[in-house]
């Protein structure tokens, strides 16, 4: 009985199937085989060995809320303090106090082109409206005579005048989108003053003695005369037997001279001074488009769509700082402590 205690207790762990501490001293002894396996298959180099030399193959991020001396020693650290960020503290303004804008010198600048864009364009728009309702003494032979330019010349004031007040309604909101649109007109503002320009010049300057002869014998009526020599007191074109209109004043024994050297005249003196006027204001209207173009994206101190450059977007889900790779810190997870790779 004594022998077969002995014997018992005599056998190896190995031998001893119902002993407690088998089972643990066979899973140690498995689990440093497999690690010396494990440290047998891998490279002569940890990751952390091979981390440091490939570092200084990776280039600099930028990092721009970081500060310079911090990115310069990004290298050398092993973790991410406080003083190597930005600290922005959130500003919420106070409603109750309006802060004063100033106006930029190119708003101030525009505001000045346009208004200056304003100004002529009324008076191309009074001229042609006093014209039409007959204001002056000579009307009524301009809108019977010259018609097509008169319609030119209260077309250009509509247009300018219409642009003028985009411009405004562009200058006033801070729009830049009115302002493209105010850009877009001005050109066929430019169009219709070089048009007048353009008519009254060359109907001026090739045998305009012929071109009144033929409009008061074919073009005109008898109401169109009529006018015209009530307006220049004269009768027939030149004399009383060419093409007259019968009135109280103008019958075969009439003391009245024929029309043609009085419409003769009056019609070159106002072609010339139209022409003059219309080409002396191509100037001025450039000067109003070109600062239209240079200065409505300057409307206010914002810069494009307000949208900062893409290196300064930051996402705010995880904000990532303190690596070459930019990825091993996350503040909004980790903080500031480090995360073990």
């Amino acid at each position: 009985m004594v022998n077969n205690f002995l014997s018992t207790h005599n056998k190896t762990p190995q031998e001893g199937v119902g002993h407690p501490y088998a089972s643990q001293n066979s899973q140690a002894s498995s689990s440093v085989s497999l690690q010396d396996m494990r440290h047998t298959s891998r490279p002569s180099t940890t990751p952390v060995e091979s981390w440091d030399s490939n570092q200084d193959d990776l280039p600099e991020p930028v990092l721009p809320w970081m500060k310079s001396e911090s990115r310069q020693s990004l290298g050398s650290r092993s973790s991410v303090d406080t003083t190597s960020l930005h600290v922005v503290k959130r500003y919420t303004p106070d409603p109750a106090i309006k802060k004063k804008q100033r106006w930029t010198k190119h708003k101030w600048w525009l505001l000045l082109s346009n208004t200056l864009l304003f100004c002529y364009g009324l008076g191309i728009l009074l001229l042609a409206l006093l014209t039409f309702f007959k204001f002056y003494l000579r009307a009524d032979v301009i809108i019977v005579g010259e018609r097509l330019i008169l319609n030119l010349i209260l077309a250009t004031g509509v247009i300018c005048l219409f642009t003028s007040l985009v411009g405004y309604t562009g200058i006033m909101l801070n729009n830049r989108a009115i302002l493209s649109i105010y850009n877009l007109l001005l050109w066929p503002s430019f169009g219709m003053i070089a048009a007048i320009g353009y008519a009254s010049y060359r109907r001026n300057k090739w045998n305009i003695e012929g071109k009144l002869s033929y409009q008061w014998h074919y073009d005109l009526d008898a109401d169109g005369r009529a006018r015209i020599q009530a307006n220049l007191h004269c009768c027939g074109y030149k004399s009383f037997t060419d093409y007259h209109e019968r009135s109280n004043k103008c019958f075969p024994r009439t003391l009245l001279p024929g029309c043609k050297f009085k419409y003769q005249t009056f019609t070159k003196e106002a072609l010339t001074i139209t022409w003059m006027v219309a080409f002396s204001m191509i100037p001025v209207h450039l000067f109003v488009m070109f600062s239209a173009l240079l200065c409505s994206n300057h409307i206010n101190r914002k810069f494009g769509k307000g949208l900062p450059p893409k290196i300064y977007r930051l996402d705010y889900q995880g904000i990532v700082a303190g690596t070459p790779t930019g990825s091993s810190l996350n503040l909004h997870k980790d903080g500031l402590q480090q995360r073990n790779v």
